[in-house]
């Protein structure tokens, strides 16, 4: 038995189709569901004369004959049973079930037929036997819309009007339209289960229904000052959302873009504390706790929208939006965008909504333009500059007390992960030894599961800038003064010189002397295998460093600037000029080098503000060379007849020297020495060996 005032709703549906001439079969119907039924209507008594002739009437349906002379009696019966059952509950008070549907309806602000039609609804999803009643009436007997508009008393034309698209019912999310072609109601028209769910688990209390809806609010774990390498935006972001919920502006939806790992989630949690809002995540699990589809995500939104439109202290957030759109799989695959579907989809779902909303998405190239066109705004997420990042494991290490050496932390800040990452990271190692490698066992797996690769070995270079081992034609040192002194920071460098001549320590140190982090780009870093990505990656590059205020190196800049006139391909011409309209803009300092500028375009070079070429170690050079690098003294004489060399050769023997027990012996060093030269595949300027004294 169901609480009195859900028998009164009910039998009232039922008391509208009896006063409705039913077909014989569809009476029928409503006789096969009392006979099972009359105990969940309270109906109980001397009921064996209303069962025997329901008995006799099935009998004569099933036989075709004899059914005309049972119905009128059998109908009378019925309805006095009907009237009799409400005369006794007619005063019940409603239940919980009334109770949340009213609070529900006055929150979404439904009229009396609308009001009436989402109970049906409901009803019918909650009750089972109502159910299986109101399917069979629509399979054989009666249309959905006839069916409602008999149990409501309502006129037919007025419940299709109160079920179209854009009608409130629809456009609150309190009932979706389905698409299947069957002839149940809801094949057509349903409830999400969500809101049934909830209609009967909770109690009869807004709180409750609207916490069991749309879920608890999100709490914060990181803090404001982790997200402080957004700069500017991130303020701007806050005062236009705390302006925009205090003054419950309609349509407010703000694009949150970036790839995955970037900290997006993250950073709307702490957003919506640092204005004390509740944010609620939108539709990440269906009634069953399972994987919501499109339509549940789509109706989890619009009731959220509507159960807290006359609120001013929400934020919603819809994470991973393209599961918004069909077949986005196809999308991806074939380079297509997204679509929304229809125009009243998209204008109902972005310029009408009451409560900001924040949608986050890994690329926005594939979002068709006109839903980017309804954002506010469209913010990139990037992963922290190098300082921010040292403050971030600073603040998360400090917070869970744990001590890290300077130099350790000054590694974990080379990688490039979002505050997130590095919070989860400090609670694997604080819990397994807290070493370096712990952090960095517990960050590279993250990165490689995001990003499908294992992180990249930082470029920073373990070699101090030693200027007396730099050989080149311009004065380098009086250089780095003159730059750093002025205040004209849009100059540009191009290094070129055989490898290992120190063009990158140089720049590495003028950036150091301006007090800018590096951003250095391999050409290998920016060459895809898609047309058109490598004039994108190339403009990225530039952002990012303007946006980080960063000093932009270019390595192996002959692969991105090769020379036009031989060009094979449209894209490699498209790439050149990529690279020069960006050069010829760019406001900070940039560097380029280049073993082989005679590759370089023509026109590139009259872009670079300075051209530097760096050349092998003068002899003079070699015997600084072999006591930093070997701590001993080679004789003048010897480094005459030693040519070719760079600081990378020497370099490169050292590291040998750790595997070779040679000792100090000047004259295996040399031949080792000799062997790296002759390994470059260069032309000689003269023999270097064991040469006569």
């Amino acid at each position: 038995m169901i609480e009195a005032y859900e028998q009164l709703a009910i039998i009232n549906y039922l008391q509208n189709l009896l006063n409705k001439k039913l077909s014989a079969h569809a009476f029928k119907e409503v006789c096969d569901f009392l006979e099972t039924g009359m105990p969940l209507l309270g109906i109980g008594g001397n009921i064996e004369k209303t069962l025997d002739m329901i008995d006799d009437y099935q009998n004569a349906i099933r036989g075709n004959s004899g059914a005309r002379k049972i119905y009128r009696a059998l109908h009378d019966d019925i309805s006095k049973l009907l009237k009799n059952r409400v005369r006794k509950i007619e005063k019940a008070t409603p239940g919980g079930i009334e109770k949340n549907i009213r609070t529900i309806v006055k929150e979404l602000g439904l009229n009396e037929l609308e009001s009436a039609l989402f109970s049906l609804i409901l009803r019918y999803r909650i009750h089972d036997q109502l159910y299986s009643l109101l399917n069979d009436l629509t399979r054989e007997h009666m249309g959905i819309l006839d069916l409602c508009s008999t149990c409501l008393g309502y006129d037919r034309k007025d419940i299709a009007e109160h079920l179209r698209q854009n009608s409130r019912l629809i456009t609150s999310g309190a009932i979706v339209q389905q698409t299947s072609n069957g002839k149940d109601i809801d094949d057509h028209y349903d409830v999400p289960g969500i809101i049934t769910t909830a209609m009967q688990r909770t109690l009869n209390n807004l709180d409750d229904v609207r916490k069991y809806i749309i879920g608890e609010s999100l709490p914060a774990t990181l803090e404001w000052d982790d997200f402080e390498h957004l700069g500017s935006t991130r303020d701007k972001l806050a005062t236009f959302l705390a302006e925009a919920t205090k003054k419950k502006i309609p349509g407010v939806n703000i694009l949150l873009w970036g790839p995955p790992g970037t900290g997006k989630t993250e950073f709307c949690k702490t957003l919506s504390d640092h204005l004390n809002l509740n944010l609620y995540a939108l539709g990440e699990s269906d009634d069953s706790g399972d994987e919501p589809d499109r339509k549940e995500r789509t109706s989890a939104f619009r009731i959220a929208q509507n159960l807290l439109r006359n609120q001013n202290n929400n934020l919603l957030l819809f994470d991973e939006m393209d599961d918004m759109f069909e077949n986005k799989g196809l999308a991806v695959l074939f380079g297509a965008k997204f679509s929304s579907g229809s125009k009243v989809f998209t204008n109902r779902l972005f310029e009408n909504n009451p409560v900001p909303t924040i949608w986050t998405i890994n690329q926005p190239s594939y979002l068709d333009e006109s839903i980017i066109r309804r954002m506010a705004l469209a913010i990139e997420m990037k992963i922290p500059t190098p300082k921010s990042r040292k403050n971030v494991w600073r603040r998360i290490l400090d917070k869970s007390e744990i001590e890290v050496p300077d130099e350790a932390l000054g590694k974990l800040s080379e990688i490039e992960i979002s505050p997130a990452v590095a919070s989860n990271a400090v609670k694997f190692a604080g819990l397994v030894g807290s070493s370096l490698e712990d952090f960095q066992f517990a960050t590279n797996g993250i990165i490689k599961a995001t990003q499908g690769r294992n992180p990249l070995p930082s470029n920073k270079s373990n070699e101090p800038y030693l200027p007396e081992l730099i050989n080149a034609e311009t004065d380098i040192s009086l250089l780095a003064d003159r730059l750093c002194a002025s205040e004209a920071k849009d100059f540009s460098l191009c290094l070129y010189g055989p490898p290992g001549t120190g063009k990158s320590a140089y720049v590495r140190y003028l950036a150091e002397r301006l007090g800018m982090p590096v951003l250095f780009k391999r050409a290998s870093d920016l060459m895809s295998k898609w047309v058109g990505e490598n004039e994108q990656n190339i403009a990225k590059a530039f952002e990012e460093a303007k946006e980080t205020e960063s000093f932009l190196i270019f390595d192996e800049a002959d692969s991105l600037l090769g020379d036009r006139r031989y060009a094979h391909h449209p894209w490699e011409v498209s790439q050149v000029n990529e690279m020069l309209t960006w050069m010829e803009c760019h406001p900070l300092p940039f560097a380029c080098t280049t073993n082989l500028k005679e590759r370089l375009d023509q026109a590139s070079m009259r872009r670079f503000t300075f051209k530097c070429n760096f050349d092998y170690l003068q002899p003079d050079q070699v015997v600084i060379a072999f006591k930093h690098f070997f701590a001993l003294d080679l004789d003048a004489r010897q480094a005459q007849k030693m040519t070719n060399l760079t600081p990378g050769d020497f370099a490169v023997v050292r590291k040998k020297l750790q595997f070779l027990d040679i000792g100090n012996d000047i004259e295996i060093l040399r031949d080792l020495l000799f062997q790296e030269v002759e390994a470059k595949n260069e032309i000689q300027q003269r023999q270097l060996g064991f040469m006569a004294g």
